[in-house]
């Protein structure tokens, strides 16, 4: 584009790859990624400053400001009932902000025609927040709740104590969320200060991915965050370098547990392969001309190799020898030099050096005989399949430009797959020769001590009522853990065009039903080379025998470990070698499958998911192992506070034959270790075949040839008829009660307010009462449990209300809220005073109107990826609610009203009929 055809004070810097870079005169950058094949638009909002930015006193300053910036402006605020993430939850936009070390970041995905509101809620918060010390007293608690939650992770604690181990100067030493005293103590005025240095326009890239004409969207950029200056004062540059390391360093973590962890970590480059600090000039320069050679790339693929997949190298050094429940390694990719980490979570009755010695002998092995031409062609596969998955949908797109911005610049990303594809064999050797040294190495160990559970502890009935805590949609975090956080691939093709739109969605689904009785759901959407995968049977936990707890989840799991045709190793190759994946998991009800693919790879993948669900052979070896891993896992999870609160309403609740029971971690853990073979092939041939079966397909798929593959690969499968599904509703409570669950050394609590009501799918207040609940605690950001308990009395970093798997059966309703034991009771108090004061005066109108075109909204975006299409058209086939549900929706949502919610919520939210289950280290709390 010519400078001369844009509005005055915007340049056109370069385009590449379907990315167009612009610069306004106040020195903001723009990036703009136009994708026409869904109506939304992701605006991402990059700050390039995160807690490298920190020093010691106001450590986590960044991710406190971050909550800060959801406080309000003299434009959205409470006071106007236009608070921002009421206003954005409105709309149905799915949102959120992060904080991380080389920066934050704000986003929100929405609707196309809101993308003019979202630019102006973005920019007026760049430089109009409040930052009122008032928020940040209330604001400070809810930090410090959501350090305390982090502190009930065992794997967390090790990785932050690592951190701060091999980092002695530099601030990758601190935690993103900040030292306690440090978040407990800083003042406003740091924090304003600190919002002052570095929110300007000229520290700041505004990525648009999606549905959005280019001149339009220039000109909004412009119109709201064109008339801010550039900072008056140079923004402050990090120069501090970690000094060169001399010796190995150790560290052991003592604390209530039930596995053992091991983290080896050793010094690696930055994103751009230099080994120091850059200035911002010197890091531009470098990202534009970047240097052919940077370690960075075969230290990635080294990391894949080690553990990406069954296949890898450490998962059968410690995985399949029992040494260890789970390994995973990962190269930091950052702006300034990281490191490169492999973590394992030690088996049962292995001792933690037993791992380490195993994970550096073969690296050891790897120094010394390197890798083979086969190993690097197949991770590179992978990396290159990760990029296709990774541009479905917009908020991918954006998240993926954002990290590349905050460590160099978007051509990061733009060139990572020419970069992978040059990498060899020798060069993996050669970095693992460089970088595997002794003198570089910090080793963490995390050893638990015996963790104190005890059994639930039943209390006198109180007249009180407590907020359980609860998942919510629009959390804030302080950035993913590197156990879980991809460092990525992402690439860009030239935006594709947008397609003539059918009339109604259920117009574009192709649903087919099989010889076999499997119904087939196809819908081509050919925006990428990409195919999602979802599809269940009735085979959940629902239909096993009451005294084989476990057996549904483990014949399920066993699928994927050797068929007729091949063992467990050939198939994870066969799918790891295309960077292809199918997963199995079970419900209440279900056996639920997903898998993606490359549009090339679909049929092999096809083949090997019959072959899977139709041969399976169950070895005996292979069921020993996943025993064991199991039954780890299992006891690992009876130390998280929030799946023992749950547990231990769902057993005093619920029968052993209704599908919301769960036995106590014992129970369960003595029922798996008895499970036989036998017994897996008596479930798998009651309960599998094709009469049940569902397959859903999204993307690019042509649809006759997929069905004619279906066809045959299904023909005969017919399996059991009639799998019905009859649960009776349990009995409500007719008074409140509470039980303590103890967990030591659990510096966080989750309380669960908890009761079983009767609302099914198909209950003729479905909408009535999830509409209801939506208003009261959805959102812990913007609903009035969330206003009240987190906002204004800053007693929480989550809470939430809902209904959990309201289908074919009445699951339970409930609140959940996590805290400092020092706030049970008045956070029971503030929870049960928001509910009854609901309850007494009834939703308003203005709220169920905004409860409705949230709900529209967001079932707008939901389908804004082939996943989500997929996952869309499988609900409604399982919940028989018909092809054209999605089209019906909105109808069926607006013509709910206000008495029919009211009606609703008095019916199933009963303040004094609850279970109050408290889990965590109680022994210093007061509790009634």
């Amino acid at each position: 584009m010519n400078n001369g055809d844009l509005p005055q004070g915007i340049e056109f810097i370069t385009q590449e790859g379907g990315i167009k870079e612009y610069r306004l005169a106040n020195g903001l950058k723009v990036l703009l990624v136009e994708n026409r094949v869904a109506p939304v638009v992701t605006l991402m909002v990059l700050y390039r400053v995160g807690s490298r930015n920190e020093a010691t006193g106001h450590t986590g300053a960044t991710h406190i400001l971050e909550h800060m910036m959801f406080k309000g402006t003299p434009t959205f605020n409470k006071a106007n009932n236009t608070q921002i993430a009421a206003s954005l939850q409105r709309i149905g936009a799915e949102f959120n902000a992060t904080t991380w070390y080389d920066r934050t970041n704000y986003f929100e995905t929405v609707p196309s025609d809101k993308l003019e509101f979202a630019i102006k809620l973005e920019s007026d918060r760049m430089r109009h927040s409040f930052i009122a010390d008032a928020d940040r007293q209330s604001e400070m608690t809810v930090v410090r709740n959501e350090l305390e939650r982090g502190q009930n992770d065992p794997g967390g604690v090790l990785d932050e104590a690592v951190y701060a181990t091999a980092f002695r100067e530099h601030p990758y030493h601190h935690p993103t969320i900040g030292w306690r005293s440090d978040v407990e103590g800083v003042p406003t005025e740091r924090l304003k200060e600190f919002y002052n240095t570095y929110y300007h326009p000229d520290n700041t890239t505004v990525i648009l991915v999606g549905d959005f004409a280019e001149d339009e969207a220039l000109g909004l950029v412009k119109q709201y965050f064109g008339v801010y200056p550039a900072a008056t004062e140079p923004i402050p540059q990090v120069y501090t370098d970690e000094p060169p390391q001399q010796g190995e360093r150790r560290l052991v973590i003592r604390r209530a547990g039930e596995l053992a962890i091991v983290q080896m970590a050793w010094r690696a480059p930055a994103a751009l392969g230099q080994t120091g600090v850059l200035s911002n000039e010197a890091l531009a320069e470098r990202a534009r001309n970047a240097p052919a050679d940077n370690d960075i790339y075969p230290l990635v693929l080294l990391a894949q190799i080690l553990t990406n997949g069954i296949t890898s190298r450490l998962y059968q050094a410690l995985v399949e020898k029992q040494l260890a429940v789970d390994v995973f390694a990962n190269c930091d990719q950052h702006r300034d030099p990281g490191l490169f980490n492999i973590v394992a979570t030690v088996a049962p009755d292995v001792e933690p050096a037993a791992v380490e010695n195993t994970i550096l002998a073969e690296l050891e092995r790897l120094a010394k005989d390197g890798v083979d031409d086969s190993e690097v062609a197949k991770v590179q596969q992978q990396i290159i399949a990760m990029e296709a998955f990774s541009r479905d949908g917009t908020s991918n797109v954006a998240m993926q430009l954002s990290e590349s911005e905050a460590v160099a610049d978007w051509r990061f990303y733009q060139n990572y797959t020419d970069n992978i594809r040059r990498v060899t064999a020798a060069e993996v050797q050669r970095v693992a020769q460089k970088y595997f040294v002794e003198e570089s190495r910090t080793v963490g160990h995390f050893l638990p001590k015996n963790s104190g559970g005890e059994e639930a502890v039943a209390l006198p009935m109180a007249a009180l009522q407590a907020a359980p805590p609860a998942e919510n949609n629009y959390r804030l975090f302080t950035a993913p853990t590197r156990r879980r956080s991809p460092r990525g691939v992402q690439f860009y093709d030239e935006p594709v065009a947008a397609a003539p739109q059918p009339v109604t969605f259920a117009s574009r689904i192709n649903r087919t039903q099989l010889a076999s009785g499997a119904t087939l759901l196809l819908l081509e959407n050919h925006a990428t080379p990409t195919v999602a995968l979802r599809g269940t049977m009735r085979a959940g936990s629902l239909f096993q025998p009451l005294s084989q707890f476990g057996v549904a989840s483990l014949t399920a799991q066993m699928l994927e470990r050797g068929t007729l045709k091949r063992d467990k190793l050939a198939i994870a190759g066969a799918l790891e070698s295309v960077g292809a994946a199918l997963d199995f998991s079970t419900s209440q009800f279900a056996l639920s499958f997903s898998g993606r693919a490359l549009t090339q790879d679909l049929p092999m993948v096809l083949a090997t998911l019959a072959e899977m669900l139709r041969e399976p052979v169950f070895p005996a070896d292979e069921l020993e192992k996943l025993k064991q891993q199991t039954t780890a896992a299992l006891k690992e999870q009876s130390t998280q506070t929030r799946y023992r609160a749950q547990q231990r309403f769902a057993e005093l609740t619920y029968a052993p034959g209704n599908p919301f029971y769960m036995p106590p971690t014992q129970q369960l853990v003595e029922s798996i270790n008895a499970i036989t073979v036998a017994d897996l092939r008596q479930f798998y041939e009651t309960q599998y075949g094709g009469r049940s079966l569902i397959l859903s397909l999204a993307g690019d798929v042509d649809a006759n040839a997929v069905q004619t593959q279906c066809a045959e690969l299904f023909a005969g499968f017919e399996g059991p008829a009639n799998i019905e599904i009859n649960v009776e509703d349990p009995p409500c409570l007719t008074e409140t009660r509470r039980e303590i669950v103890q967990i030591n050394d659990k510096a966080n609590i989750d309380v669960l307010l908890s009761a079983p009501v009767q609302l099914r799918r198909h209950s003729p207040d479905y909408y009535a009462a999830t509409l209801g609940n939506s208003a009261l605690g959805e959102s812990t950001l913007s609903s009035r449990l969330g206003l009240k308990v987190r906002d204004e009395e800053g007693l929480t970093y989550g809470i939430g209300s809902r209904f959990q798997s309201p289908g074919f059966a009445s699951g339970p309703w409930f609140i959940i809220v996590s805290l400092n034991p020092q706030n049970i009771e008045r956070a029971i108090d503030s929870a049960l005073k928001v509910l009854r004061e609901y309850l007494r005066d009834g939703i308003r109108p203005d709220e169920l109107a905004d409860q409705k075109s949230a709900a529209t909204g967001s079932a707008k975006v939901a389908l804004a990826t082939n996943r989500g299409l997929a996952a869309s058209m499988l609900g409604m086939e399982f919940n028989e609610l018909g092809l054209d549900h999605v089209d019906l929706y909105p109808e069926r949502i607006n013509a709910v009203t206000v008495e029919e919610v009211n009606a609703a919520i008095r019916k199933h939210f009963n303040p004094d009929a609850l279970t109050i289950v408290m889990a965590g280290d109680l022994s210093d709390a007061k509790t009634v």
